[in-house]
């Protein structure tokens, strides 16, 4: 018998969008004559109508949304041992990237249908799942400049880099960290940090890192403080790709690390995209289950 599909489509971006993106997904798998059911939700119905969906005879869980749906739903796919397929129609799309999925919707439809499965590397954090990336102190105030422009201007790549630069003549941000592995501890004072494991991320932004990824890690990057331009600095840098190890940056590669902000119970924080309050302190680990993924077939991706 065939293999039930279920999707979880976030209407976030705009009705039309998703009345679209529902469109062409039907086609597609309607084509194929696999038995399917799309589901349209936002917000926090989006995770109660992932946890019903998975308790069905479904075998694959589908996001269709930004890197902050797909986690939502891939959290549900993780604890209840279901393959998750991915449409990707958030800005950057880093985890879709990352494992080769196409960015059209038709094209990451029939990855759902004849692609084969992957086990993706994650990170767990104290207990929750996070796809690609956390990142504290500078990164949140993007966030929520961005969210301004994507209401007035829509959701664009353009808008997100603009949000960097707009927010680059602010001062920075002083954080006091303590960063624990089983190697040891350290204490800096930072504007930034950030903790990843998305390979396509690490690339395309020329970051150092690579080689803890490819050892089974993740890397933590803490900004250096530089006076009063910190955050203009790093945004122009970080847009033009030209963050510079030691001068702009510290590296650590870890498989576990707990993140301790030093007068600060709690923080203002980045998960995946998605803006969250996280208490201190942050325990960082790579997952001990690996997620089922729907990625193409070698020679096939779009």
């Amino acid at each position: 018998m065939a293999k039930c599909i279920e999707v979880i489509l976030n209407a976030g971006s705009g009705a039309q969008r998703a009345r679209e993106a529902s469109a062409k997904l039907e086609k597609v798998f309607r084509e194929s004559d696999r038995p399917f059911n799309i589901s349209v939700s936002q917000g926090e119905e989006l995770v109660r109508l992932a946890r019903e969906k998975a308790t069905s005879e479904c075998e694959i869980l589908v996001a269709a949304g930004g890197d902050g749906t797909i986690c939502t739903v891939g959290e549900v796919a993780l604890h209840t041992g279901k393959t998750l397929g991915v449409i990707p129609l958030g800005t950057f799309n880093y985890f879709a990237r990352n494992l080769a999925i196409p960015l059209d919707i038709e094209a990451a439809a029939r990855v759902i249908l004849n692609g084969c499965q992957v086990r993706a590397s994650v990170l767990d954090l104290d207990g929750r799942l996070v796809l690609n990336n956390s990142s504290l102190g500078i990164h949140p105030g993007v966030l929520i400049k961005r969210r301004e422009l994507y209401r007035r201007f829509g959701r664009s790549q353009l808008s997100a880099y603009l949000s960097v630069i707009l927010s680059a003549f602010r001062s920075p941000p002083r954080l006091r960290v303590r960063l624990a592995t089983k190697e040891g501890e350290v204490v800096r004072e930072t504007p930034a940090v950030l903790v990843c494991s998305n390979a396509y991320q690490v690339e395309t932004f020329k970051l150092v890192g690579r080689e803890c990824l490819d050892r089974g890690k993740f890397v933590v990057y803490v900004a250096r403080m530089s006076g009063r331009y910190t955050v203009f600095r790093l945004g122009l840098r970080t847009v033009l790709r030209q963050l510079r190890m030691q001068t702009d940056y510290e590296v650590f590669c870890a498989q576990d690390v707990t993140i301790d902000a030093i007068r600060h119970k709690h923080l203002r924080a980045a998960v995946d995209g998605e803006l969250e309050r996280l208490q201190s302190p942050m325990r960082f680990r790579i997952a001990p289950r690996e997620l089922i993924v729907l990625a193409p077939r070698e020679g096939e991706a779009e």
